[in-house]
């Protein structure tokens, strides 16, 4: 595949995947019935560590059944929508940033990955929402799946970040800066969860891949590597 050609098809996917995100706030119902901080529901789903904490968000009828018909259709969108959209976006990204060898191999092996430990996540949390609050044995692969997605999507942003900072123009390298900023930062929310800020550093980074993406879509020499 070209490098035009997998920057078209990367604004296509991030056209889809922030589209996705989009819809997921038009989700009826989806309001957490306990306290989550500065976290979106789906989000503070995500990190209940107990069964007891997963009673809190829930809380009592009404507002829980709500949330619960709410969650399993942010879930199906999730697994059949957001996940491949994201997955197809950040991989054609990190083959259209221009890297060769080593970092693309590693870039795209951890994005990969990542979005396999978000399939495994959803059916988690799908089969807690079956029996809530759920058990301690579903609980527990659940933080591995979501930490290990979390983990390897900052890595991997990181590493189109890096990519496209080795061309060694100006404008790739701007995205770059942006790329990596923002997947370190994400990295770094990670690691003092819960802090809602984590998703800030994707979003940004997200966002700023997808505009390189249209610009390189209609302007490809802009985005190709420097010559020695």
């Amino acid at each position: 595949m070209s490098a035009r050609a997998a920057w078209r098809w990367c604004a296509v996917a991030g056209v889809v995947a922030f589209f996705c995100s989009w819809l997921f706030g038009q989700i009826p119902g989806l309001v957490a019935c306990g306290p989550i901080g500065d976290l979106t529901p789906i989000i503070a789903f995500e990190f209940v560590r107990t069964p007891a904490e997963v009673a809190l968000l829930f809380g009592s009828d009404p507002c829980r059944s709500a949330l619960v018909a709410a969650q399993k259709t942010g879930l199906l969108l999730d697994e059949f929508g957001f996940i491949p959209a994201y997955t197809a976006f950040l991989i054609l990204g990190a083959l259209a940033a221009g890297s060769r060898g080593t970092l693309r191999t590693l870039t795209i092996v951890a994005l990969a990955i990542a979005g396999l430990s978000d399939e495994i996540e959803g059916v988690l949390l799908y089969a807690i929402l079956r029996d809530l609050p759920g058990t301690q044995s579903l609980l527990d692969p659940l933080w591995w799946a979501v930490h290990v997605k979390f983990a390897l999507l900052a890595l991997g942003t990181a590493g189109i970040g890096v990519a496209l900072i080795a061309a060694r123009k100006w404008l790739t390298g701007a995205f770059g800066l942006i790329l990596l900023g923002g997947g370190l930062y994400a990295l770094y929310g990670l690691t003092i969860f819960p802090r809602g800020s984590m998703m800030t550093g994707f979003v940004l980074a997200w966002f700023a891949l997808l505009v390189a993406a249209l610009i390189a879509s209609f302007a490809p020499r802009l985005f190709s590597p420097r010559s020695s």
